[in-house]
């Protein structure tokens, strides 16, 4: 393909995106006027201000394609995905459990190690405990509620 076909092309598959992705910000501007919230936020006692219970609607779980996962026993370990950690800018480390449908709690862990996609904690929730492993940094972003924010 010569130089100016492959410009061409270029400048046509920007269009291409250009025209798909205006769309949805437009479409998520519009929620925010009509008043939907794909999350609600509520206090959890004794937690303090800087934790909240996070709602999430069935929409608001569907469009960041939300799974969770169980926390499994390693020896003396308890053990999460490796999907299921986040880090905040201050170097804490926790997981978003759920003991309800649509409704996450975010717990802090105390990583041992990582092997490969495990982590093994030397403290986090109990054995069975189910927490997010798909969509963990969006409930994290519900929670400080820059949701939507782009």
């Amino acid at each position: 393909m010569n130089r100016s076909r492959r410009i061409r092309a270029a400048a046509a598959l920007a269009g291409v995106v250009a025209a798909v992705a205006l769309p949805a910000c437009k479409e998520v501007e519009e929620e925010s006027a009509s008043g939907y919230e794909p999350a609600k936020l509520e206090a959890i006692e004794g937690k303090g201000e800087e934790f909240q219970r996070v709602t999430l609607t069935e929409e608001g779980a569907a469009r960041v394609d939300l799974h969770t996962g169980t926390v499994t026993r390693a020896g003396k370990h308890k053990a999460i995905p490796y999907s299921a950690l986040i880090y905040t800018g201050d170097v804490k480390t926790f997981v978003y459990t759920t003991a309800k449908p649509l409704t996450f709690e975010r717990e802090p862990v105390t990583v041992d190690r990582i092997e490969g996609n495990r982590v093994l904690l030397s403290d986090g929730p109990p054995a069975g405990t189910k927490v997010v492993t798909r969509g963990a940094t969006e409930v994290y972003g519900a929670e400080l509620d820059i949701a939507g924010s782009h």
